[in-house]
């Protein structure tokens, strides 16, 4: 028993609806133009929230720092020195994304990205002065 074109049909699975808006119609862009402003501002929010709370800035550094890899460009080695392609690829991805995070977050953050730095990255922490003892 064969596959038909027309069964093949039935079983793909719908594809996601695009959202399109009529410029003609100015009921219509207001309301399109207000849900982008209203998505970017809870975006905003959102961030702002995350930024906001020492643990949060400390989360995202090291979702940067660790995961991401996002201020250490990628060049990977194996052990024997020789450069592997496809690691350094998937390294430079994963360093694109961190990039792109952080350049988002300091556009709408910029003083909490600030402070996340100045928190967790040892080339912003001041040294704390030493305590001199009682004697």
């Amino acid at each position: 028993m064969s596959d038909s074109p027309d069964d093949a049909e039935e079983r793909e699975e719908d594809p996601i609806p695009v959202e399109t808006v009529d410029l003609t119609d100015p009921v219509k862009y207001r309301q399109s133009r207000d849900k982008v402003k209203r998505e970017a501002q809870e975006e905003e929010s959102f961030w702002r929230s995350v930024f906001d709370s020492k643990i949060g800035r400390r989360v995202m550094w090291r979702l940067l720092q660790d995961d991401c890899h996002g201020f250490s460009p990628p060049f990977a080695c194996g052990p024997n020195g020789f450069p592997q392609h496809d690691a350094t690829w998937f390294q430079a991805g994963q360093y694109a994304i961190g990039q792109r995070l952080y350049q988002r977050w300091r556009h709408m953050v910029r003083d909490g990205v600030a402070l996340m730095e100045d928190e967790n990255d040892p080339r912003f922490m001041k040294a704390r002065p030493e305590r001199r003892r009682s004697e």
